[in-house]
């Protein structure tokens, strides 16, 4: 059997609760954890998307290159955005962020866009979260400065604050489930956030869902 040729920031903090496994996109992604119930996603539910590919850049000239390429970009930052397969995020007044979201492959476009004048490629191995649930927001309340009730996932609002003390990019979405909301940090800490959110969650009554439950309700 072959090996996936990467490991989610999350996986040594998954592993004792991770019942069975699935590969995506290759990375291996736990499909199932351990007495997971329905419960999570009644109330708060914490799942993995790291797996999704994802590439960045920045620059003067990175909205031009980036819509040369078909994809199109926020008019406003601190906003994200559908186009090409891909959750289009602008962080700030010319870096982008750009992950994979469907079958189409938007990261492949940007990853062997030629070589352009005031772009530049930036790097991405986050973990990436969902955070889900009538509670969601209550979380965030509890780690975070930021109210996330207030940003409106119809005009795809995102806020770049912390969370537990860690540097994150949040993101109200929709799903087919509701508002959930996407976050992204630097990957040395997934393993604390993932076992202090997961916790909290766990104190709300809810927890981590694996791909399996996650994977019905995105929509």
């Amino acid at each position: 059997m072959s090996t996936p040729a990467r490991v989610s920031p999350l996986s040594d903090a998954q592993t004792p609760e991770a019942t069975r496994w699935i590969d995506l996109e290759q990375m291996r992604v736990v499909a199932a954890f351990r007495q997971e119930l329905v419960a999570p996603l009644e109330t708060v539910a914490i799942g993995d998307l790291s797996f999704r590919r994802r590439a960045g850049v920045k620059g003067p000239g990175a909205a031009a290159a980036l819509n040369a390429a078909g994809i199109s970009t926020p008019p406003q930052p601190n906003q994200w955005c559908i186009s090409e397969g891909a959750l289009v995020a602008r962080l700030g007044l010319t870096e982008y962020l750009i992950e994979q979201h469907s079958t189409a492959d938007a990261v492949s476009l940007v990853l062997t866009m030629a070589a352009a004048a005031d772009v530049y490629p930036v790097p991405h191995y986050d973990a990436a979260l969902i955070i889900m649930g009538p509670l969601a927001a209550d979380l965030f309340r509890q780690t975070c400065s930021v109210d996330m009730a207030t940003l409106d996932a119809h005009q795809g609002a995102l806020v770049l604050t912390s969370v537990v003390g860690v540097g994150a990019t949040v993101a109200a979405t929709t799903t087919a489930a509701g508002v959930a909301y996407r976050m992204w940090f630097d990957g040395t800490y997934g393993s604390y956030m993932w076992e202090t959110l997961c916790e909290i969650a766990h104190d709300m009554g809810g927890g981590a869902v694996g791909y399996d439950s996650l994977s019905q309700r995105l929509g």
